[in-house]
């Protein structure tokens, strides 16, 4: 079983990568967030700082293109090559309705000879190996129907599927029944993504789908930064939990200070990551309320490590 991290944006940024890789452990996969190109222009350039070497000294990731014409991939792989990667992957998924209106992301599932001349495009000059992270279509699953023979048709790395259609977002159930169908259907290697949160979870998918090997993990690392450890069954004593996770926060918090400039910006990035790790603690609710009403960096740091401690 290969377990790659997903890319979530402001959220498994480098930063994050390199402090998990450090203290934590190590995925098959890691993915940058996307990086959004129109009209061949990076629409923030800052998002390409995600793929530079001197910020991947653990493990590389691969960079993730969000874009629906062959001119602005062109520009990333440009940059993709620049920087000495050899494989790339296209954001078919992303569900916000900011990029869906602009028909990236999951806004290109419903038009399928735009995803036809995209990759006949891309692979007609592409150096890289090419993979797609995508929904099972946008409003509903029909959308997938007609992408099956398509990106059949094309040499692609894998396919990873997030198990919902982009109108859920992140709510509802996933659906594995259509999964393990569509799964069965491509000729591709196919990776699965969406609602893992427990070894259980893991187990469900691979009992439904034997033949699939690869799991894309997101949210649930969040939650539980130690759930990579429990899939690969390594046994962790407190004593270790405690250490990796306090050095964890120390380097989360270390390389937030080089990048983002005053208390409130580092206070807004660290809120948002802890609005799902704190899930992950026994008395979570009371240790996120805390750390919302944190407004100096030092306040912050007292009710983490305070919650560290006490795992």
């Amino acid at each position: 079983m290969e377990i790659y991290l997903a890319p979530l944006q402001g959220l498994t940024d480098w930063i994050f990568r390199e402090s998990y890789c450090e203290h934590i452990g190590q995925f098959d996969k890691t993915f940058t967030p996307f990086i959004r190109v129109q009209n061949g222009q990076f629409f923030r350039p800052s998002q390409c700082n995600d793929l530079l070497p001197e910020h991947n000294t653990f493990q590389k990731p691969v960079p993730q293109f969000l874009g629906n014409d062959v001119e602005s991939f062109k520009r990333f792989e440009g940059l993709c090559l620049q920087n000495d990667y050899s494989e790339a992957n296209i954001n078919m998924g992303c569900p916000f309705p900011i990029v869906v209106k602009k028909g990236m992301g999951a806004g290109i599932l419903p038009h399928s000879t735009e995803i036809e001349q995209l990759l006949e495009g891309i692979f007609a000059s592409t150096k890289l190996n090419i993979s797609i992270k995508c929904r099972m279509g946008l409003d509903n699953i029909a959308d997938f129907d007609q992408l099956v023979p398509i990106l059949n048709n094309f040499p692609l790395e894998e396919v990873i599927i997030h198990a919902r259609i982009g109108k859920q977002q992140y709510k509802g159930e996933v659906n594995l029944e259509a999964f393990a169908k569509y799964a069965s259907l491509l000729k591709h290697s196919i990776c699965y993504n969406g609602d893992i949160l427990t070894v259980a979870d893991v187990e469900n998918i691979q009992a439904l789908t034997p033949n699939v090997a690869r799991i894309m993990i997101g949210r649930g690392i969040l939650q539980n930064p130690f759930l990579l450890a429990e899939i690969k069954h390594r046994d962790l004593t407190r004593h270790e939990k405690v250490k990796m996770l306090r050095d964890f926060h120390l380097s989360i918090i270390e390389r937030c200070k080089e990048k983002y400039a005053g208390n409130l910006n580092l206070l807004r990035r660290f809120e948002e990551m802890w609005s799902y790790h704190y899930l992950g603690f026994e008395d979570g609710k009371k240790i996120f309320k805390q750390i919302k009403k944190a407004n100096t960096l030092e306040k912050y740091e007292g009710v983490i490590f305070k919650a560290i401690n006490e795992i």
